[in-house]
């Protein structure tokens, strides 16, 4: 087992700012603005804007059962700790499981192909054509490099995250609002309607996933309760102002991107995969295109560490409760990091994206990722949701707003699965992904049902 010494992450160094920053670098605004949100035009067209204000409606529903949650519960398991309190053991091993699926197996993948595809594409609008094979070698240098930072400590990659974060935010607005400004039609409400979804809310509802896909990682601060400085006070505010900045943030772009595009065109805006970065072009904006590009491939960077960060600590909360293999409960004595976790999702992150890239594509293989991440993300919500009245009865702080303000957030979360199930479009990338998802959720019911978690709480964890 080690010496006592190799336990234990570092607590109370985290601030409320670098908070923020953790969970704004999970959800990577500049690559998810450019190019993950291309995902939801692939499906939605030009109503694509429609489906980011659902997904940012389902957010804020959603962000009322973590910020209550987060009155009583500040924990290194995070969503899998929350479950795990209103639900019982099993099905908190399985919630952990299925965050395993959404921040591990899906995330990793999908980041690395996301962030070596932006580069490949958005230098290929700059006039530099990288060979056609880069996605490879881009997704690998994003993956190493990207660990070593969250592996040296948590403090130096929310800082890292913190300062690029706010220049990146600040620069893809600015951006957008150029666009808008040089548009030739600068408004047109028939985005916020399914008018030019195909198949109407069908198609809306196969862009909610990737709006999602988008918006995901916002709550990922809750998986640093353990090291946050006042962790019951820091989570709940900082997950309001996660929601309202994300909600601004990606409305607009979505908004500014399809009316740069026009909406009626935007059946080819994903064959582009980051066609942010050909608008600023066409529109003569060389100099933000440039900007964009430094910015979506730090953006791929900080995102893989934000990703790496919660879903290690994730591992590290279920093993000490020994639903995972305890030597994945052991910390770096220097750093307080979990850095066999860390390592071992980096290796399964590689793993996927070579197999899947290779195979079915890199553009396939963004999609499948993609919908992993959307449907396990929105069945975890839906867990949160129950959760907290189960809870807050038990707790005696129950209130009505535990069942109904979260009921919002489960029907766009249903409406997501429905709308998945319901699909005809893009038809190999939805067959694998729901297929795996389906043997995912199975092997590992049976796997959380025979060997449940033995929860062990480290001091103030729970009030």
């Amino acid at each position: 087992m080690g010496k006592e010494s190799s336990y234990g992450l570092k607590r109370g160094v985290v601030t409320f700012w670098e908070l923020v920053f953790q969970s704004l670098s999970f959800t990577a605004p500049g690559i998810a603005a450019l190019a993950t949100l291309s995902g939801a035009v692939a499906f939605a067209y030009g109503s694509a804007p429609l489906s980011v204000i659902l997904a940012a409606l389902g957010v804020a529903s959603a962000a009322y059962a973590v910020y209550e949650f987060s009155l009583k519960v500040a924990s290194s398991g995070g969503y899998y700790r929350y479950i795990e309190r209103g639900f019982g053991p099993r099905v908190g091993a399985w919630s952990g499981w299925l965050y395993i699926l959404y921040a591990g197996v899906a995330a990793t993948p999908f980041i690395y192909l996301e962030t070596a595809l932006a580069v490949q594409y958005g230098l290929s609008e700059l006039g530099i054509n990288l060979p056609s094979w880069s996605w490879f070698p881009l997704g690998i240098a994003d993956a190493l490099l990207a660990l070593v930072l969250p592996y040296l400590g948590i403090k130096p990659s929310v800082k890292y995250m913190l300062w690029t974060g706010m220049i990146e935010i600040a620069a893809l607005m600015l951006g957008g609002a150029i666009i808008i400004a040089l548009s030739p039609k600068p408004w047109d409400p028939l985005v916020f309607t399914p008018a030019y979804a195909p198949g109407g809310w069908s198609g809306v509802g196969m862009g909610l996933v990737f709006a999602f896909t988008a918006f995901a990682g916002w709550g990922s601060m809750t998986f640093l309760g353990a090291e946050a400085k006042e962790a019951h006070v820091n989570i709940r505010r900082g997950v309001i102002a996660v929601v309202l900045l994300l909600s601004v943030f990606f409305i607009f772009m979505m908004y500014a991107l399809i009316i740069g595009w026009g909406p009626s065109n935007a059946s080819t805006y994903f064959q582009y995969f980051i066609p942010g970065i050909t608008e600023a072009v066409k529109y003569g904006l060389l100099p933000i295109a440039i900007l964009w590009m430094i910015l979506v491939t730090n953006s791929g960077f900080t995102d893989t560490m934000a990703i790496l960060n919660a879903v290690a600590r994730d591992m590290y909360t279920m093993a000490k409760d020994s639903a995972l293999p305890q030597w994945l409960s052991m910390t770096h004595p220097r750093y307080k990091t979990p850095h066999r976790a860390l390592v071992l999702d980096t290796v399964i992150g590689l793993a996927l994206f070579t197999a899947l890239g290779w195979t079915l594509g890199p553009l396939n293989a963004f999609l499948i990722t993609g919908l992993w991440g959307g449907i396990a993300t929105s069945i975890e919500h839906l867990l949160i949701n129950i959760a907290l009245p189960l809870y807050s009865r038990k707790r005696d702080f129950f209130k009505w707003t535990h069942v109904v303000i979260p009921a919002i957030a489960s029907i766009l979360y249903i409406f997501v699965l429905y709308a998945t199930a319901v699909t005809t479009a893009i038809s190999l990338p939805v067959i694998v992904a729901v297929t795996f998802l389906v043997a995912w959720f199975i092997i590992t019911g049976v796997i959380s049902w025979k060997k449940p978690v033995v929860p062990r709480l480290e001091e103030g964890e729970e009030l």
